[in-house]
């Protein structure tokens, strides 16, 4: 009896501590499948991964999941259904970040593997790979440095190598990445302000992409799509 009493006073110690500091991190996990490695740490104010409303739902064979969250108002979203061999490694520091995951949702996305690190204010990332639909051997590395990025990644293809460093401030990346063969990106943007929209939607070609760009407030727009296909 008088173990379960420190035991309760700690308890609702921890809370006032808690709510002292005005923290309310919240996890919401919905865990189906096999293997399953998942590591989180949250530090900070209002963290969440998922929601009580929509929760972070894995399904299927060997995943690793590793999240850590450093700052205020971060929050991931989640989703990663059906994901076969899909290790996943997410490190978030910074302010009022937004990262949202959808892999495959109920179809397979094989052995996908994607590591985003994010530091800086503001920052708004999404991830689409492989929904309702087979995407094969993916491999995201994505890494920002800076305040106000916004990066959008729509990936429903075989076999894609998709790596971005982004290091400047307020840059506003979109990739669709969408049928058959290679689908190569790799980009390092250092500037500010820039305006990068990529297509990569071909179904015929050996697909890569490679930029390098140093420079602010610049537009940059490539399209790599099968004549007279849609892009």
């Amino acid at each position: 009896m008088k173990l379960k009493s420190i035991m309760f006073i700690m308890a609702m110690l921890s809370g006032s501590l808690a709510l002292a500091q005005s923290t309310t991190n919240s996890i919401y996990i919905e865990q189906v499948g096999d293997n399953s490695n998942i590591n989180i740490i949250q530090k900070g104010q209002n963290n969440r991964i998922g929601s009580e409303q929509n929760r972070f739902n894995l399904d299927g064979n060997g995943q690793i999941i590793n999240t850590t969250q450093e700052g205020n108002n971060n929050l991931i979203q989640g989703s990663i259904v059906q994901a076969d061999n899909v290790s996943v490694d997410t490190t978030v520091t910074g302010d009022s970040n937004t990262i949202t995951y959808d892999r495959g949702d109920a179809a397979s996305v094989s052995g996908s593997s994607e590591t985003v690190v994010v530091t800086g204010s503001s920052n708004t990332l999404a991830f689409n790979q492989g929904t309702t639909g087979s995407a094969t051997g993916a491999t995201q590395t994505i890494a920002i440095t800076g305040d106000t990025n916004t990066l959008t990644s729509t990936i429903n293809a075989d076999d894609v190598v998709n790596t971005k460093t982004v290091m400047g401030d307020g840059n506003t990346i979109t990739t669709v990445q969408n049928g058959t063969a290679g689908k190569n990106i790799e980009m390092l943007l250092t500037g500010n302000t820039n305006t990068v929209t990529v297509n990569q939607q071909s179904t015929t070609n050996v697909d890569t992409l490679k930029i390098n760009s140093t420079g602010s407030n610049g537009v940059i727009t490539v399209n790599q799509c099968n004549a007279g296909g849609p892009c």
